[in-house]
């Protein structure tokens, strides 16, 4: 004769399980996004840091230029790394000094991907061209 009242002992585990894998999978998936969005925000924030590094180099850079001539004025620049300014995973400087006397305005961009960072330096003149002081903004 068959026995119909088998015990169904265990059933309940099978559903306990299946919604833990689903927690346990959702709390990794969660953590995974986290490191990612963290890893961006580092790469930004170091991008952000090189860009500024070239706006500074920029800036010395036309100031050197000013020294030696006092009338100077254009728009250039500085490839930090070969292709530089053409290639927009490298860096860049993108200086502009005003044709005015005094103060004299140096504009300058560095940029590394997607990230800009602009500094504006306005440079006091006496009458022998001398550099008397000036001042560094970031803007």
């Amino acid at each position: 004769m068959v026995d119909y009242n088998i015990k169904k002992e265990g059933m309940a585990s099978i559903p306990t399980v299946i919604v833990l894998m689903i927690l346990i999978m959702s709390v990794g998936a969660l953590i995974a996004s986290i490191s990612i969005s963290d890893n961006v925000s580092v790469s930004d924030t170091n991008n952000s840091g090189r860009a500024l590094n070239y706006a500074q180099l920029g800036a010395k850079d036309a100031l050197e230029r000013i020294v030696r001539n006092k009338d100077y004025s254009g728009t250039y620049s500085i490839e930090t790394v070969s292709g530089g300014c053409s290639n927009s995973f490298s860096g860049c400087a993108t200086i502009t000094v005003d044709s005015g006397s005094s103060p004299k305005i140096i504009s300058v961009e560095g940029r590394v991907v997607e990230i800009k960072r602009k500094i504006q330096v306005d440079v006091n003149l006496d009458s022998n061209g001398l550099i008397t002081g000036y001042t560094w903004n970031e803007s």
